[in-house]
């Protein structure tokens, strides 16, 4: 089955705790027909937020910035939405975390149908 490439593609950040799962996500938003960027090594993720102005911010929960407001406020300052996903926790535990903020959620492993699907509803939001 072949998951319909977004008609606008969009600059999603990808913030992730681990290289491999940076690598992953990064391939997943490709593959939906976007436009994955990192963080270089050396700077921040409120400072990457600035010089990418996503449209979209895909943040691991278990990604230390992901417990602090800086990465918040940045997308925030830039009109980015935040997504926050997991690798290693269950669907509700990120649901629960994504719920305080007011955030949308994801776990993997996932289907790239759905991971497109999620990535459009977070982006029209």
């Amino acid at each position: 089955m072949q998951v319909p490439l977004s008609q606008t593609p969009s600059t999603i950040l990808v913030i992730a705790r681990e290289p491999l799962i940076q690598t992953l996500m990064c391939s997943l938003v490709d593959l939906s027909g976007h436009h994955a960027a990192q963080p270089r090594d050396d700077e921040t993720v409120a400072t990457s937020i600035a010089r990418v102005r996503p449209h979209l911010l895909l943040l691991d929960c278990e990604h230390d910035e992901a417990c602090e407001d800086d990465a918040y406020r940045a997308a925030a300052s830039v009109g980015a939405t935040v997504l926050l996903f997991t690798p290693s926790r269950s669907r509700a535990e990120v649901a629960d975390l994504a719920a305080e903020r007011g955030l949308q959620s994801i776990a993997l492993p996932i289907r790239l149908h759905e991971f497109s699907e999620t990535l459009q509803l977070s982006l029209s939001a």
